[in-house]
């Protein structure tokens, strides 16, 4: 393990010297210890074990100091359980936290002290319906959602559905399609019903590929790879399966560009190949490290 750190950081160092971004393992660092030194629920009687273990887990992962802003974790760990309570059905439960400095320790740690003030009536799902499409029908995307009238009903779940209605009509080219959830409770039966108003927005289909960067070869093999050709609709899906099969487009998020001509309803995307990779790290067999200065993909 100390021979990885060394490398870690050797890697740091060398790094920069080529101006890449090879930052150190903050999971690692000392430096990187969480403040929080326990998370403390209080009237949380219905909220589950591993929903507190994996909001205690999500708290420290994402304090990167001591020095981090107190009032902010607060906020988050009081969103965190309100959204557990909320999965299991209790969607009016009311959350609040404060972080409580511990008195005995000098380096300014702390415990973050949470308190449901209300956790409320349980909620099931009642009727589920989306309204306003026109290139599915309503069953097809109800069938998207993986839960039924009577379930708990579950922010997650929703959440879960209406991502997933994205990349049913992302497959179709449909890149503005919108949704809005509106939900109205039943306070009679404890059911929330549920409308969704979708907005499609107009289909796209691809007009062009341009590659800058390589030989008049690469860009053809490039072009032949991809599975989505000109003048097909652009299936987003398909599309970032093709581009995944070049590691530095995938790795660089700013080297893919996408143009849009709304009113006509094309999409133009520019792969570029210019710029060099991330550094990377390979580990033999024997534990040698070797440090690849980037170079320019062709």
């Amino acid at each position: 393990m100390r021979s990885l750190l060394s490398a870690a950081c050797l890697i740091a160092l060398l790094g920069s010297s080529y101006g890449q971004n090879c930052p150190a393992d903050k999971h690692n660092s000392p430096s990187t210890i969480s403040p929080i030194r326990r998370v403390l629920f209080r009237n949380a009687s219905l909220l589950p074990p591993q929903a507190r273990q994996q909001i205690t887990k999500a708290l420290r992962a994402e304090t990167s100091s001591i020095s981090g802003d107190r009032t902010g974790e607060a906020e988050e760990a009081s969103e965190r359980v309100r959204a557990a309570y909320q999965n299991e059905g209790y969607f009016k439960a009311e959350v609040t936290a404060k972080a409580v400095p511990v008195a005995e320790d000098s380096t300014g740690r702390y415990d973050i002290a949470i308190k449901v003030l209300v956790e409320g009536k349980q909620y099931r799902l009642g009727d589920l319906r989306l309204i306003h499409m026109t290139a599915f029908s309503e069953p097809e995307l109800r069938d998207v959602f993986l839960i039924q009238r009577g379930e708990i009903f579950s922010r997650e779940k929703i959440s879960k559905g209406l991502e997933e209605l994205r990349r049913v009509y992302g497959r179709e080219g449909y890149i503005n399609f919108t949704a809005v959830p509106d939900t109205v409770f039943d306070e009679n039966n404890d059911s929330i019903n549920l409308e969704i108003d979708v907005d499609e927005g107009k289909q796209f289909r691809l007009r062009s590929v341009e590659v800058l960067g390589g030989d008049a070869e690469t860009k053809a093999r490039v072009l032949n790879d991809l599975a989505v050709k000109p003048g097909d609709v652009y299936n987003s899906a398909e599309w970032v399966r093709s581009i995944e099969k070049f590691p530095t487009l995938t790795e660089n998020s700013d080297v893919v560009a996408k143009r849009l001509d709304e009113r006509d309803g094309w999409v133009d995307m520019v792969l570029d190949f210019r710029k060099p990779a991330p550094c990377t790290i390979d580990l033999s067999a024997s534990g040698a490290i070797e440090l690849r200065k980037p170079s320019s993909v062709p």
